[in-house]
C-alpha cells in the first residue's frame, strides 16, 4: 500500500499526511473507555466490532470533517469513537428490546427457543 501511496505521490507532486486503516483506528480506540477492557466502563471489544462498521466510521468522517479547520489524527479518532458508540448502542438496544423476543430453530434439538436462550448458550460455549 506505501509503495503504491509513495507512487501516487510522486505522479501527482503531492504529500499525503494522514493515512488511518481500519487496523490502526482499532488499535487506537482500544484504549477508549467504552472499548478498553481494562476501564470499568467498557462495553465493548473493538475486535469484534465488524469491519464494515469500524470502515463506516472513517468514511463518515472522512465525509463530515470539515477541512477547512485543519484535522488531526485524534480528531479522527475522537470522531470515529463517537460515531462507533453511537451505532453500537443504537444495535444493543433493538436487541434488548426486540430481538431476545425471537424465535430460532434449532436444528440440533428439533425445536425453537429464544434469543435470549440461544445466546446464552453461545455465552457459555465461548467460555468454557
Amino acid at each position: 500500500m506505501f509503495d503504491r501511496l509513495s507512487q501516487w505521490e510522486k505522479e501527482n507532486n503531492a504529500i499525503c499526511f494522514i493515512v488511518v486503516t481500519t487496523e490502526e483506528l482499532r488499535d487506537a480506540l482500544s484504549y477508549y473507555p467504552l472499548f478498553d477492557s481494562h476501564d470499568d466502563e467498557c462495553q465493548w471489544n473493538i475486535f469484534d466490532v465488524s469491519e464494515k462498521l469500524v470502515y463506516d466510521a472513517l468514511e463518515y468522517v472522512y465525509d463530515s470533517i470539515n477541512f477547512d479547520y485543519g484535522i488531526s489524527y485524534e480528531q479522527i479518532n475522537d470522531e470515529c469513537y463517537a460515531y462507533l458508540v453511537e451505532k453500537l448502542s443504537v444495535i444493543e438496544e433493538v436487541i434488548d428490546r426486540g430481538l431476545p423476543r425471537g424465535n430460532l430453530w434449532n436444528s440440533e434439538t428439533k425445536q425453537f427457543e429464544t434469543v435470549k436462550e440461544f445466546l446464552a448458550k453461545q455465552g457459555e460455549r465461548s467460555a468454557s
